[in-house]
């Protein structure tokens, strides 16, 4: 009996393996019921890099959606619209030659109808309007480069990339420096950590399909920059002037409190995240944060690191600063000698509300927020960062300021 059941159990385990060894073969979710009726009246709106063509749909129950096959690249790709729509997108082309689309109606049984021939002549793509925009110049540690991408809405992105590469002499041939990724329509990246010597440098702009413009040559030499160090005991003990006296503006003058696990030191400790610098909350606003440079220095930038977690809380809300100004002087005990250097307001890329987040937005955050001084401002010691207002108390409701880290570069005298 108990090899009978042994028997049973090798026999039903054989059965079941070679079931699972049977080939699989999927068919359509809702049987063949024919291809439906073609659509009619296609009429063509070129556009850059494509084209939206319009029709009328097929009176057919079967339909469940039209598509467009055309060339790109040298291959044969498809668009899909749903039968809720009377256009369909082509989109993704490099140039404006003519194009033959030939669009389909397909079934719920994914079978086509007969098709129907269109002629696209498609505008130049996009890319060439980005590269026609750039703005290139000099700057400390290397260089600006500015941009439009106009053609990028938030209904429908256009996603770049602008390349950067330099020219090797040794090598003779192109060097990556930098890649730019962004679907903004308009903005701004700079370059850094470049030698202070003519080079020859190399930007381009390629698209998400691959499109890529010919490459703009510009010869530039970057302005030579350090970044300041802070003392082995800054997270400590920042030194900072706190009994000088401040600009009179008509503003309190406010020591740096700060809450004891977030000392004003650990913002300058090169670690980046939900850490660093916490002033005590609930002060009037303006503050004022002096410091120390310890050396008379031409400043050249800074970057500012937002507080930040893992899931992105904090980024451009809470504690995070939102307006603010740089003041500086050689002689703080002159309240007279403190001159302005630099009035900023952080600029939230997507402009979304308090609270919504773009991948540009949390990129952004992440890469730090960098501001350039004037190229007139004087050679300071001192400088003293004023608190306007925060993102959570925008007009000063609340009046704090965190920071996860802050970085100065500049030519010391």
């Amino acid at each position: 009996m108990k090899q009978f059941k042994i028997f049973v159990l090798l026999f039903t385990m054989l059965s079941v393996a070679l079931s699972s060894c049977k080939e699989e073969i999927l068919k359509p979710l809702y049987g063949s019921k024919g291809a439906p009726k073609p659509i009619s009246n296609a009429s063509v709106q070129n556009i850059a890099g494509g084209a939206i063509i319009s029709y009328t749909l097929p009176d057919d129950a079967n339909l469940l959606y039209v598509k467009a096959e055309y060339e790109r690249q040298g291959k044969i790709v498809v668009s899909k619209s749903s039968f809720y729509k009377k256009s369909i997108l082509v989109e993704g082309l490099g140039d404006t030659n003519p194009r033959e689309v030939k669009l389909y109606a397909v079934g719920n049984g994914e079978e086509a109808s007969t098709p129907i021939q269109v002629t696209i002549n498609p505008l130049a793509p996009p890319i060439y309007d980005v590269m026609n925009s750039l703005g290139i110049r000099e700057s400390f540690g290397g260089m600006n480069v500015k941009f439009n991408n106009h053609e990028s809405t938030g209904e429908r992105p256009y996603n770049i990339v602008i390349g950067v590469v330099v020219w090797d002499d040794r090598l003779g041939e192109w060097k990556d420096v930098d890649a730019y990724y962004t679907g903004l329509a308009e903005g701004s990246f700079s370059i850094r950590g470049l030698q202070a010597k003519e080079q020859k440098f190399g930007f381009f702009v390629k698209d998400t399909w691959n499109n890529k413009t010919d490459t703009l040559q510009k010869t530039l030499t970057p302005i030579y920059e350090e970044e300041l160090k802070a003392p082995d005991d800054a997270r400590k003990k920042f030194p900072i002037p706190q009994n000088k006296p401040l600009p009179i503006d008509g503003s309190p003058i406010l020591e740096p409190g700060n809450l004891s696990s977030w000392a004003f030191g650990a913002m300058f400790d090169g670690v980046i995240g939900n850490n660093g610098f916490h002033s005590n909350e609930r002060n009037p606003l303006p503050a004022w944060f002096p410091m120390d440079l310890k050396k008379v220095t031409r400043l050249s930038r800074y970057k500012i690191w937002q507080r930040q977690n893992p899931d992105g809380g904090y980024l451009y809300s809470h504690g995070n600063p939102h307006e603010w100004e740089i003041w500086g002087t050689n002689t703080p005990n002159d309240r007279e000698s403190w001159v302005l250097l630099d009035h900023r307001i952080m600029v939230k890329p997507s402009g979304q509300p308090i609270g919504i987040l773009s991948n540009d937005d949390v990129e952004v955050a992440r890469q730090g927020h960098e501001y350039e001084f004037p190229l007139d401002a004087p050679p300071v010691r001192y400088i003293a960062w004023k608190q306007i207002d925060n993102w959570a108390s925008i007009q000063g409701a609340l009046g704090f300021l965190h920071l996860s880290e802050m970085k100065i570069w500049g030519q010391i005298q």
